[in-house]
């Protein structure tokens, strides 16, 4: 065999190691996977929670409230993005995806709806109407928290 082609195969059989390597390392939709944005979305939606409860108590400005609210949708943005990029090869993973993606659009919701309603409850929430938006708020949060605390509990997420 000369030595070109023999190369070649050195060359070929190198990029078929590595190839199978890198596709081993790729990240899938496991409870692994998972588990980090998970946890992060967790911490937003019960940040954001808190931050409603502190304004219908009146403890906190609307702007304060509102403003935590909107930082926790970007952690939440950024938490959706990572399990998007995520590659799901078996029916269970794309499951496993799906619903975690589905609770975090959930979670999104509820958080731009928090938003809203603390930015327009200005003038406090002892007014009738604020106080009705923030409580509307306050159990769509609860419900979407519920939502991903029975995914982790499913995916095995503690």
């Amino acid at each position: 065999m000369s030595k070109f082609p023999r190369s070649r195969t050195v060359v070929l059989t190198f990029l078929v190691i590595l190839s199978a390597l890198l596709t081993g390392c790729s990240q899938r939709p496991s409870a692994e996977a998972l588990e980090s944005p998970a946890k992060e979305v967790s911490s937003a939606v019960r940040a954001a929670s808190l931050a409603v409860d502190l304004r219908i108590s009146d403890s906190t400005t609307a702007a304060a409230a509102s403003t935590t609210a909107d930082d926790m949708l970007g952690d939440v943005e950024s938490a959706t993005d990572h399990v998007h990029r995520l590659s799901a090869q078996t029916q269970e993973e794309r499951v496993l995806r799906n619903d975690a993606l589905a609770a975090f659009s959930s979670i999104s919701r509820a958080l731009l709806h928090a938003r809203d309603a603390l930015t327009s409850s200005s003038g406090g929430p002892n007014d009738g109407q604020g106080q009705t938006q923030l409580t509307t708020v306050q159990g769509e949060l609860r419900v979407a928290t519920e939502q991903l605390d029975s995914l982790m509990t499913k995916a095995g997420i503690q």
